[in-house]
């Protein structure tokens, strides 16, 4: 399976930067954190599997009267 960084759009400040890494960490998904442009942000990128196609959306909740 073929794996690409994600990285995410807006920098995230200390405490939540560290919270997206602990929570990738318990996935056993390399992540690692760099210092943005403001020096009080980061920026997380993730290194994830990249599908041929995106998931089916669950049909659980869909409302028949909606479709």
């Amino acid at each position: 399976m073929r794996e690409t960084w994600f990285t995410h759009p807006d920098p995230l400040d200390t405490k939540t930067a560290d919270e997206l890494l602990s929570s990738y960490k318990l996935r056993n998904i390399q992540a690692k954190k760099a210092l943005a442009f403001d020096p009080r942000l980061w920026l997380v990128s993730a290194l994830l599997p990249e599908f041929r196609e995106e998931p089916k959306p669950s049909k659980q909740y869909r409302n028949p009267m909606w479709s």
